[in-house]
């Protein structure tokens, strides 16, 4: 890694229930890592299109081909992150977004295993990173920082 790096991602969550039960439509469109937001009043005029380092697209249903699990959002972002950690470097995730779009899945998850978010499965490969080093004149300090809603 040279040099400061940041990445941005979005993600589109599925509707929930007071959005399903009202009809909502979805005025978000991705294909690749671009983005697109539809103007839903008024639909004909050119969708505004943005560029992310990843676009997740999580609105269907996982059946779909387009569908980001919450795995495959691990292994593009929080893998490198940990791998970077290693390498003795500071890293951060910075989780933002409106109330109710979808951050504490995308970074805890729910609680069953193939929905675990970000911070989980870090933790876990964190901690099987540790137990397999067989380096003995390595150590290592895990401690708690509290900042934030997440930890």
């Amino acid at each position: 890694m040279s040099g400061a790096s940041v990445k941005v991602a979005v993600r589109v969550r599925p509707f929930n229930s007071r959005e399903t039960s009202k009809e909502s439509k979805c005025i978000i469109q991705m294909q690749g890592n671009s983005t697109s937001i539809i103007n839903p009043k008024n639909p004909k005029e050119a969708p505004k299109s943005f560029s992310f380092d990843y676009s997740y697209w999580s609105h269907t249903s996982p059946e779909d081909p387009c569908f980001a699990s919450q795995n495959r959002v691990y292994n593009d972002i929080g893998k490198e992150m940990l791998l970077h950690a290693f390498e003795g470097y500071n890293v951060c995730i910075f989780a933002y977004g409106q109330t109710g779009a979808g951050k504490s899945y995308t970074m805890m998850g729910k609680q069953e295993e193939s929905q675990a978010g970000i911070i989980p499965q870090l933790c876990e490969e964190l901690f099987e990173k540790i137990n397999d080093n067989c380096n003995e004149e390595m150590s290592y300090s895990v401690e708690k920082l509290f900042w934030g809603s997440y930890l």
